[in-house]
């Protein structure tokens, strides 16, 4: 039995459990029933439950029957280098091979993880998974990555659910890039490579750009996009998705083609029941809601979230009502919130067969109005946007709505903005903040971001042991810094910062992270937990770096470790040193 296994057995409270009775007529693992297992196993990681219970060579043993799930499921992300190596093997086996129907590659906490699955396993052996998956998800995936998948779509010949996030670009990063990912992903779905596919969810930063030239993907039932413009959105509507039931639109930029602005649309969408729509741009008018819900007369369930519109009809209830009625006569239910920013003869009518809750915020000079539906949220899938609120301005609580309840992203700007963590913002779980914290945080607060602005750091502040993600977006002045960082954050599992300029304070921040592995100071080392590290690589520390291997010899040589390939991996030439441990 390994640590994790013992550290979840010891978690469980038999005496509070209803399971309690049991406790004594357990002599063994085995003794326990089904329940009780299952209940285990939300302590314990993939890699445990596999190394635990995966015994494919006698499949027909109950615990390898009651893992099934966890077989067939599998998602890498945040793993060591070891639990990779690992999973890789399994992967890999001749006699036993693991094949899951579903698989989650996520650079979300290893920013190399991605490249590492599609460099570090064989070919054949990647499209012997690719052929048995039904699921396929990459998380904040590179260009690169989305580059390695193509070279294997075309065994995805089962896959029904793809869901792809492409990581948000560096400021320099040249637009080609994204063009390649927006060709990619138009080649995977309307040229026929993956026929199979019903749900689609594609995610891209600038919004991904269509054209008419595209052939239309008939099986596709659910899909979710975030499309570059709104004349996207009418390309996608002119018969690309003719079957679909769910559409899920988020708009980068509103671009309005006054051409697109259909009366008498080519493509009705009959099949097409839930419609929502996320915009926020101020070019947003009552029109092009109307030349979009003209392709979509059955629907029965709308969301709209317009934000920071200058369009005043998104006030008028009585608009608003009558389109909907005259465009969408089976509707049953009406998700809507809008801002708009006030002037003195703006005119607010009210809803009566959607009503709606209204709340005023703003500035001395600048009020804004917020027009929402409740219940807020409706659902744990309702995805309608908090209002817009400008720096310096005050946004009433209503009773009905707790806006700060639902954030996940609590913004610490003043030293009494902690106090609410316990209130408004008691199920944030990440905080970004300029801030010394000077309170223990709660234990959910996870991931903590400190700003550019933040001053000092200083080793009498309070220890951290919730923070498991840091990221330090300024960069450290001295080496001494990375030892108060390692002192507040003691259980850090994920580290983001920037290294000092200075050539020696670079290099001894190198080496306090490599003699963590010195075994004679393991029990007192810093950053025990430690899996991923990356740091921006400037140019005076490039000198002759021109691939990844040079880039490992080059962190050995200066960082005083023995070439230890099991240790850990680098990454990250040219720009970005990636630490996998």
């Amino acid at each position: 039995m390994n640590n994790n296994m013992k550290r979840a057995l010891d978690n469980i409270e038999f005496e509070s459990s209803p399971l309690k009775h049991i406790h004594r007529t357990v002599t063994s693992l085995l003794d326990l029933p089904n329940e009780m297992l299952l209940f285990i196993y939300h302590y314990l990681s993939t890699t445990d439950i596999l190394r635990a219970f995966h015994t494919p060579s006698n499949c027909e043993l109950r615990l390898h029957r009651l893992s099934y799930d966890h077989f067939k499921n599998i998602k890498l992300d945040g793993l060591t280098n070891d639990q990779f190596v690992y999973i890789s093997t399994l992967f890999s086996d001749h006699e036993y091979p693991l094949r899951p129907q579903s698989l989650i590659l996520s650079n979300k906490h290893i920013t190399c993880l991605i490249s590492s699955y599609f460099t570090s396993i064989t070919d054949n052996v990647i499209q012997s998974i690719f052929i048995h998956l039904t699921s396929l998800t990459l998380i904040k995936c590179s260009t690169e990555n989305l580059q390695s998948l193509n070279k294997y779509i075309t065994h995805l010949t089962q896959l029904k659910y793809l869901h792809i996030t492409i990581q948000k670009p560096d400021m320099d990063i040249e637009m080609s890039h994204l063009k390649t990912c927006n060709r990619l992903v138009n080649e995977f779905l309307f040229e026929e490579n993956l026929v199979s596919i019903h749900t689609i969810h594609y995610e891209i930063y600038h919004g991904l750009s269509l054209t008419y030239a595209l052939k239309r993907h008939i099986n596709l039932r659910h899909v979710h996009l975030v499309l570059e413009t709104i004349d996207d959105l009418y390309i996608l509507l002119n018969g690309l998705i003719p079957n679909v039931q769910i559409l899920i639109i988020e708009l980068f930029q509103t671009k309005i083609s006054s051409t697109h602005l259909c009366q008498n649309p080519s493509s009705i969408y009959s099949h097409l029941t839930q419609f929502t729509l996320l915009e926020s741009s101020t070019e947003f008018k009552i029109d092009n809601i109307k030349s979009i819900l003209i392709y979509m007369t059955n629907l029965v369930v709308l969301t709209l979230s317009i934000h920071d519109t200058y369009d005043p009809l998104f006030c008028h209830g009585s608009i608003i009502e009558s389109i909907l009625t005259e465009y969408l006569p089976y509707l049953r239910q009406f998700y809507y919130t809008m801002t708009h920013q006030m002037t003195d003869d703006l005119l607010i009518q009210d809803f009566h067969r959607w009503p709606m809750n209204v709340i005023f915020y703003g500035m001395e000079h600048s009020k804004w109005i917020h027009i929402y539906s409740l219940p807020w949220p409706a659902s744990k899938n309702d995805q309608r946007r908090l209002p817009i609120v400008r720096i310096g301005s005050k946004l009433p609580v209503s009773s009905e709505v707790k806006r700060y309840e639902y954030r996940r992203y609590a913004v610490i700007t003043e030293g009494h903005d902690f106090s609410p963590l316990n209130t408004e913002f008691r199920y944030s779980y990440k905080m970004l903040t300029s801030l010394s914290i000077d309170i223990k945080l709660p234990l959910r607060i996870h991931k903590l971001i400190l700003s550019r602005e933040l001053a000092t750091l200083t080793m009498n502040s309070i220890v951290q042991p919730s923070i498991d993600h840091l990221i330090v977006e300024r960069s450290l002045t001295n080496d001494k810094e990375m030892l108060e960082l390692a002192h507040q954050f003691p259980n850090v599992k994920y580290l983001e910062l920037n290294l000092p300029d200075n050539k020696s304070s670079f290099m001894n921040c190198l080496n306090i992270l490599s003699n963590r592995y010195d075994i004679h100071k393991k029990n007192n080392c810093l950053w025990s937990k430690l899996i991923h590290v990356t740091t921006q690589l400037f140019s005076t520390h490039r000198e002759l770096i021109f691939n990844d291997k040079q880039l490992y010899d080059w962190f050995i040589l200066y960082a005083n470790l023995k070439d230890d390939k099991n240790i850990f991996k680098t990454y990250g030439y040219p720009s970005t040193l990636s630490i996998w441990y």
